[in-house]
């Protein structure tokens, strides 16, 4: 049972890990993309993406928890690590 849930924390926070780095002003700069033109909702992605900790945690899963947390960080290093296609 932890393994589904952390699979299904990590799919929550990857969405929305994607989403951050789809509207970062900042790395639309550096890589020379347009401005986002709608309005980004950075600071409810930020809580969608550390949300399902709090809930782990809630549940009192610790060990899936401590999965999710390792791999979380992995996770957000792979997103930052791929270039955008202009």
């Amino acid at each position: 049972m932890s393994t589904v849930a952390t699979l299904l924390a990590l799919t929550v926070s990857l969405v929305s890990l994607l989403y951050l780095r789809h509207v970062d002003a900042k790395r639309r700069r550096a890589f020379h993309l347009p401005v986002w033109g709608t309005k980004r909702y950075s600071t409810q992605a930020w809580v969608l993406c550390l949300l399902p900790g709090l809930v782990l945690l809630g549940m009192a899963m610790y060990a899936a928890f401590i999965m999710w947390f390792a791999a979380f960080s992995l996770v957000g290093w792979i997103v930052a690590l791929k270039k955008p296609v202009a």
